[in-house]
């Protein structure tokens, strides 16, 4: 389960720093990955890591309230997004990928990047 947890927190570091630095060029990329029309498949990502966080609190207990609160925050934007109505979810993901300024995805991507420090620091 440590191992998961690592893979998470070098994902999140990975991609934070992709959209950091190149912000315009991750944004095309995330846009082809996940601007999809299907959003209740791409639901199940979120959840997912949310599971994993959530289990991954209970097999390292350092970090047990960081990772749970986590994964927590992860399974209620899976269930958001599956859940929500389809002009929510459209609005939403259009934003994101469409309207959002350049300096707001930095913001999010460096939120993101420092989740994965934190996260990759205390399993060390």
């Amino acid at each position: 389960m440590k191992t998961l947890l690592y893979v998470i927190a070098i994902l999140w570091i990975a991609s934070g720093t992709f959209v950091v630095v190149f912000t315009e060029n991750a944004r095309k990329v995330f846009k082809r990955i996940f601007f999809v029309e299907k959003i209740r498949l791409l639901s199940s990502l979120p959840f997912a890591f949310g599971v994993v966080l959530i289990v991954g609190a209970f097999w390292v207990k350092e970090i047990f309230w960081f990772t749970f609160i986590l994964g927590l925050l992860a399974i209620s934007k899976g269930i958001y997004l599956y859940a929500a109505p389809p002009e929510q979810r459209k609005a939403v993901m259009d934003w994101w990928f469409l309207r959002a300024r350049p300096e707001t995805v930095r913001l999010l991507a460096l939120v993101l990047l420092v989740l994965g420090i934190a996260l990759f620091s205390y399993l060390r």
